[in-house]
């Protein structure tokens, strides 16, 4: 199965939370890894991010995972800038 990818653009930065089924999953600021992990259950991945020139916000990707469906949510300095479910087609 392809990864699940939530993408979000803000103040200029490209951030992507992208999760695969084996658990592993990556924080993503302007192609760049900046943070990755590995769960079946639920995981937060952190940075800090330069959104504007001197600007520094803190960007949180977490996943929330059913035998079925993942939950993606990017998080930017405590607001929640992008969310989605996605169908892992793992069947019941």
């Amino acid at each position: 199965m392809a990864p699940a990818i939530l993408h979000s653009e803000y103040r200029g930065a490209k951030l992507a939370l992208v999760y695969q089924t084996d658990g592993h999953a990556q924080l993503r600021v302007n192609g760049l890894v900046r943070d990755q992990g590995q769960s079946l259950t639920h995981l937060k991945l952190d940075s800090v991010v330069q959104t504007d020139y001197e600007w520094h916000e803190q960007i949180s990707g977490t996943f929330e995972r059913t035998d079925q469906w993942v939950r993606l949510t990017l998080t930017m300095s405590q607001t929640e800038i992008a969310a989605g479910d996605f169908d892992l087609g793992l069947g019941a």
